[in-house]
């Protein structure tokens, strides 16, 4: 999917122009139990795609261990090599083995969440937590801006379906509206409401309201890009279902300076929610104003660079940075004035 939204192939990545070239991840996870009671532990997700007739998944490696289990072996719970994979049936204690299609995507997708839930109880979980994984590109101002049609819970990559969602929101929720609204106001004193023309299934437009006395409506099409980014970020602390990890481009894209903060802030509300609802939230930014507000967490922060260009990609912790406490002494409350200049790596090439 990522791919395909930037209107690339496959074939278009470096270390994939070799059929013997693979990608790996290699995931931990800390679970809670789902809301049956399942699933809570330590995961470790192992998964190598590579290129056939389309790009697909060749090796998975799944393993578990109940919350508070003493060290040893984690149980496996899959274990996948090209068509073979072996998997522990939990009702029965069995493990199973089966020869599968060339499928693309992991095994876990074939099985049923309720048809298959005592035998894999787990894996469903840990595959419900990736199913709630969002991506969020550059929320493009255009996209937000449009009018938009049906019932949508949540935007799209892009920023798609905005006026659909704030409009769902008013209905179903209004004491969660009005505290948006609420939250925007203290950003920008003139606004006074927020409203979304239509209902349903009709065509829908986001409208923001200013002024005391005499009342001024602008349209989506005339908001700043600012605002509406602002009014996308803030929304995503009342949906229904918040998604278990969040990734952004460059939420700072088009917001002034001064409300970063903001941002940055409302990033953090979402990843202080309590179970079911917990979250975290992954971001990049090239924004020196962003940076600045994880003076005092260095170790939520990790500088990206390449040291030259055939090198692969090197990822360093800040507060694993030798400079850092120099950083912080002489810069006094700004890490990005100091990586701005080139003290903290992470240089342009």
């Amino acid at each position: 999917m990522y791919l395909r939204d930037r209107g690339w192939d496959f074939r278009d990545l470096p270390n994939l122009r070799q059929r013997t070239k693979t990608i790996r991840w290699d995931l931990r996870a800390q679970l809670d139990a789902d809301e049956h009671g399942h699933g809570g532990g330590e995961y470790r997700y192992a998964v190598a795609l590579r290129l056939w007739r389309y790009l697909g998944v060749d090796e998975e490696l799944l393993t578990w261990a109940p919350p508070g289990q003493s060290p040893g072996e984690p149980l496996e719970l899959l274990r996948r090599k090209g068509r073979k994979a072996s998997y522990l049936n939990r009702a029965t204690g069995v493990r199973e083995e089966a020869v599968i299609p060339r499928l693309p995507a992991s095994v876990m997708s074939t099985w049923d969440p309720h048809r298959d839930r005592q035998k894999h109880p787990q894996a469903l979980r840990f595959r419900q937590w990736v199913e709630r994984f969002r991506s969020y590109l550059i929320w493009d101002p255009k996209v937000l801006r449009n009018p938009d049609r049906g019932r949508y819970e949540e935007m799209g990559q892009s920023g798609e379906h905005l006026a659909a969602v704030l409009g769902r929101l008013k209905e179903r929720s209004p004491a969660s509206f009005t505290q948006l609204v609420t939250r925007l106001r203290r950003l920008f004193p003139t606004l006074s409401d927020i409203t979304v023309s239509g209902r349903g299934w009709g065509r829908r437009t986001v409208r923001l309201h200013e002024g005391d006395g005499t009342e001024v409506v602008f349209n989506s099409q005339q908001m700043s890009d600012g605002v509406l980014r602002l009014l996308a970020v803030t929304s995503l602390l009342h949906l229904d279902r918040i998604p278990s990890v969040i990734t952004f481009e460059e939420p700072e894209n088009g917001v002034h300076p001064q409300l970063l903060r903001e941002v940055v802030q409302t990033l953090r509300e979402l990843t202080q929610r309590k179970a079911p609802n917990r979250c975290q939230v992954f971001l990049t930014t090239h924004s020196p104003y962003v940076l600045d507000e994880f003076f005092d967490h260095p170790e939520q922060v990790y500088c990206m660079e390449r040291p030259h260009p055939q090198a692969g990609a090197k990822i360093i912790r800040l507060s694993e940075n030798r400079q850092l406490n120099v950083v912080r002494e002489s810069f006094r409350t700004s890490l990005g004035e100091a990586w701005f200049t080139g003290l903290l790596g992470a240089a342009s090439r």
